[in-house]
């Protein structure tokens, strides 16, 4: 004390440094919350990233609608879904190790599974692409006889064990085939046997009593063209039912 002003240094206590239980119980709590923080980082560092399947054709474009099945490094657990527009399957938060994978296109690429595998590791995405080769194209018109009424008719490509039946249009009379690419086809008209456009089990053509075009081979992703002139008996013995009226 000099001249009545206390020259004591000032000094600053912290509350939590004091000794009342007050104090104490906000200081171990404060200590609970940077704890608590430090165990989430870490875990968060330690969470495995997602596993993403990528599936496109040979001109790096995405495919939609392919079938992909995963199952875990232990073979106890599988996951199965379809590809997005983005030609992608993912799943988060699966266990970490080697994951195969199966991919199954769909039923136009005529191409059999794909089997790979992706390692989940932590933060990081698993990322495995397959490449799938585009089929061939064979676009069919129909010529439909004068004056016979209109219909959906069925044209059908037999490319040795593998098929394809599509409905012509019902005003531009056209169907687009989709057959394995370097196969050797025929295309013909037939009475429907699908409802919509897909592979068919029959494997035949009745070239007797129908008309055939072909053979024809289409590469990679080519398109080759063929034209149908069915009579009118022709056209009256493959065209299908009328449809119910909704």
């Amino acid at each position: 004390m000099k001249n009545g002003v206390d020259r004591r240094r000032a000094t600053f206590t912290p509350w939590f440094w004091s000794y009342r239980w007050a104090a104490r119980i906000e200081a171990a709590i404060v200590a609970c919350v940077f704890a608590g923080v430090v165990f989430i980082m870490g875990f968060l560092f330690q969470m495995p990233g997602p596993l993403v399947v990528h599936v496109d054709d040979d001109q790096r474009q995405p495919i939609k609608g392919a079938r992909v099945r995963c199952t875990s490094p232990d073979g106890q657990t599988s996951y199965a879904g379809m590809t997005d527009v983005f030609g992608e399957a993912k799943w988060p938060g699966l266990a970490k190790g080697p994951w195969k994978c199966e991919v199954t296109p769909p039923d136009k690429y005529h191409a059999g599974t794909t089997t790979g595998y992706a390692v989940v590791v932590s933060r990081h995405p698993a990322m495995w692409t397959t490449e799938i080769e585009r089929p061939g194209r064979i676009a069919t018109q129909v010529v439909r006889p004068e004056g016979a009424p209109r219909a959906k008719v069925a044209v059908r490509a037999v490319c040795g064990n593998e098929t394809w039946e599509a409905r012509a249009g019902l005003l531009d009379g056209r169907a687009l085939l989709f057959v394995p690419h370097g196969a050797t086809c025929r295309v013909g008209l037939v009475r429907p046997e699908l409802p919509a456009d897909g592979p068919s089990t029959q494997k035949t053509l009745s070239c007797e009593s129908e008309p055939c075009n072909g053979p024809l081979v289409a590469g990679v992703g080519e398109e080759k063209s063929a034209i149908l002139k069915p009579t009118r008996e022709q056209w009256t013995a493959v065209r299908p039912p009328p449809e119910p009226e909704k």
